[in-house]
């Protein structure tokens, strides 16, 4: 997946496609169609979430014997896609918002995780609200 389009922006740039002839930049519009694959790639692997969860909780990889390296090269791809700090430093942050019962950790996780994305941090919140009710 990467090949090609790493072939189409470079053979864009080296054809002067990246700017428009007004001077504005193209390269937000590549970029964003970049995010939105990047994401669709990231959402198709169905096995990702149980791998992210493991992750967070033992701070290892997933073994890569039964699906040829993908778990460990798409968890690498989400984490750094969606700057997802350390297991050590999620851990710490649930630690300070457990004593504080609410419905949703969200707005919490936002403020103790600046620069995680969103859609991290809904699913950080998923992985603190199940370790709630399972103990």
């Amino acid at each position: 997946m990467e090949g090609p389009l790493a072939l189409a922006y470079n053979e864009a740039l080296l054809n002067g496609r990246i700017l428009t002839s007004r001077g504005s930049i193209v390269l937000a519009i590549f970029l964003g169609s970049l995010r939105k694959r990047v994401e669709e790639i990231l959402n198709c692997f169905a096995g990702l979430e149980n791998h992210f969860f493991n992750y967070l909780k033992s701070g290892r990889w997933p073994s890569e014997i039964s699906d040829e390296g993908k778990p460990s090269t798409l968890l690498s791809w989400y984490l750094q896609w969606y700057s997802i700090p350390t297991p050590t430093v999620i851990k710490t942050a649930l630690e300070k918002i457990k004593p504080i019962r609410t419905t949703t950790s969200v707005p919490l996780l936002r403020l103790l995780l600046p620069g995680t994305h969103i859609s991290a941090i809904d699913e950080i919140n998923k992985l603190f609200l199940s370790s709630e009710v399972n103990g």
